[in-house]
């Protein structure tokens, strides 16, 4: 059995009630149903223990394998169209497994089926799913490519999850600066990633992760690689997870060992990656200054994954307009205790956006304007790093924004520090409440919640217990995103739930809250 028909179960309550266990980067909807295409329908129900029809598998592969005995392989690649019988040919193909089926598949990867990300993703899972049951290993290459783009798609945890099984997988990662080392590694990095959003623990021993982290460790060169840093820094979340990502694998008791073997590696490496990783912060920010465009993309993304200060090095890079990754680098510095960030940041923006007469506007008249010169988005929600009157006076302001985007981003900044004007705050925040924009209520709504507002608590408490599985997922989810710790008991009575996605995602959300609460001690 293939890895993906190992997902079966687990991902379809996943994909009709939160989006985010497949992939944070689906734009936010009320509902999803309605707006799914015919295949991603057919794939849920394939997932949720649906069988292709037999008949239809053999008879393609009757149609297919006589097309290629006759020499027509372009015949049978222009027969491969988008649609729901696209799945059937792949099968077909696979099990035809001929050379000339392989490379069919494998030329699959170049084209572009749909315009509908969610169902794109499905395409490119069917090709990953269908070379891997070829044990074709001389098409790893092209699926490292196609994951570059395939990785922030919806859907992009599983395909590099089918990526990283190829036994040759490993070999790549040892050339960390070659162009398909990168893709090795950002593809590892993804799949590590998906198994906190609903990718089943048998990944763990089906790719030997614990065998392919130990070997990129000890191969590990100098100077420190950004995304060397990503892949054992997500690693080593693992570990801590293991108790409870175990649960999904269920009685099997060789699955369960298999599994606990490649944890037990990891967990012999947390002490040694743990100091490498509190000293690669340093390195990083002396490359930053030197750095491509396309590697300074990579080192702001591990400054930001390690929580590192970086502010002296980042704060002269946002003083170029040409900066290719400003808002990356203003997340980073989220997390500075450098005092100079909250007052540069408030006076970049003063002297480039017009925050007070922006809140004058009607929001009814606002029309389409030129982009804004700063990342003022980023700018808001990293000012949440950084507490003080002045701070705090900023984002009042700013969270009268004719513009919900900015509005949303200033009201989700507040309340995590006690407002030093009250009186201020609260009323900024029941005026967010009522805003017309669903995102604007709910970070006003999460503010409340983490100043200890009963009505704004009791919202959340009765999400959480909602018969509707979306709502649940979306109250989780929101809980762990704004830091919402005093929501902590009714998450870990989730944690227990019946529905196995709802209790992964519980799980998940108290390992993010926990791991906040000790980077701010350690801090």
């Amino acid at each position: 059995m293939t890895y993906v028909m190992l997902i079966m179960g687990v991902l379809v309550p996943v994909l009709l009630a939160a989006a985010f266990l497949l992939g944070r980067h689906l734009p936010p909807r009320r509902s999803y149903g309605p707006a799914l295409s015919p295949v991603t329908r057919q794939h849920i129900d394939l997932f949720q223990g649906g069988l292709l029809s037999e008949s239809a598998v053999e008879s393609a592969k009757v149609h297919l394998r006589a097309l290629l005995e006759r020499g027509e392989v372009e015949a049978v690649e222009a027969s491969l169209r988008p649609g729901m019988h696209y799945v059937v040919q792949v099968r077909a193909l696979a099990e035809i497994g001929t050379e000339d089926a392989g490379r069919i598949l494998e030329q699959q990867l170049q084209r572009r089926l749909s315009e509908d990300q969610l169902e794109q993703s499905w395409y490119w899972i069917d090709l990953a799913t269908g070379l891997r049951s070829l044990n074709r290993e001389q098409s790893l290459p092209h699926l490292l490519r196609c994951g570059e783009a395939a990785g922030e798609l919806p859907l992009g945890h599983f395909f590099a999850a089918e990526t990283v099984s190829f036994l040759s997988f490993a070999g790549y990662l040892r050339q960390p600066g070659s162009p398909l080392g990168r893709a090795a590694l950002r593809v590892l990095h993804r799949a590590l990633e998906g198994l906190r959003y609903g990718v089943p623990p048998q990944l763990v021993a089906e790719a030997r992760l614990g065998e392919v982290i130990e070997n990129l460790w000890d191969n590990r060169r100098d100077p420190v690689h950004p995304l060397v840093v990503r892949v054992l820094a997500e690693a080593m979340r693992l570990p801590r997870r293991a108790p409870g990502t175990e649960v999904a694998l269920g009685d099997e008791r060789s699955e369960q060992e298999a599994f606990r073997w490649q944890v037990s590696r990891l967990a012999a490496l947390e002490a040694v990656v743990g100091d490498y990783l509190q000293e690669a912060g340093q390195q990083l920010c002396a490359a930053l200054p030197k750095a491509s465009p396309a590697e300074q993309g990579d080192l702001l993304q591990a400054l930001a994954d390690l929580r590192a200060e970086a502010a002296p090095v980042v704060l002269p890079l946002l003083t170029d307009p040409r900066l290719a990754h400003a808002d990356l680098a203003v997340e980073v510095l989220t997390w500075s205790r450098d005092p100079r960030v909250g007052p540069w940041l408030r006076d970049w923006v003063s002297r480039h956006v017009p925050v007070v007469r922006r809140a004058t506007l009607r929001r009814w008249s606002a029309r389409r304007r030129a982009a804004l010169p700063v990342p003022y988005q980023a700018i808001l929600r990293a000012l949440r790093g950084h507490p003080s009157g002045e701070t705090e006076s900023f984002l009042v302001v700013a969270a009268r924004d004719y513009d919900p985007t900015f509005r949303a981003a200033a009201l989700s900044s507040l309340g995590w520090w006690q407002p030093q004007s009250a009186d201020l705050v609260l009323r900024t925040l029941q005026t967010g409440r009522h805003d017309p924009s669903a995102d604007v209520r709910q970070a006003a709504r999460a503010a409340l919640a983490r100043l200890g507002e009963r009505q704004a608590l009791q919202w959340f408490r009765n999400a959480l217990v909602s018969e509707d599985p979306q709502r649940v997922h979306e109250a989780v989810q929101c809980v762990a995103s704004e830091g919402l710790t005093l929501l902590w008991p009714d998450l870990d009575r989730l944690a227990d739930a019946e529905d196995a996605a709802v209790a992964h995602h519980a799980r998940e959300c108290l390992e993010r809250l926990g791991e906040e609460l000790d980077r701010k001690r350690s801090r």
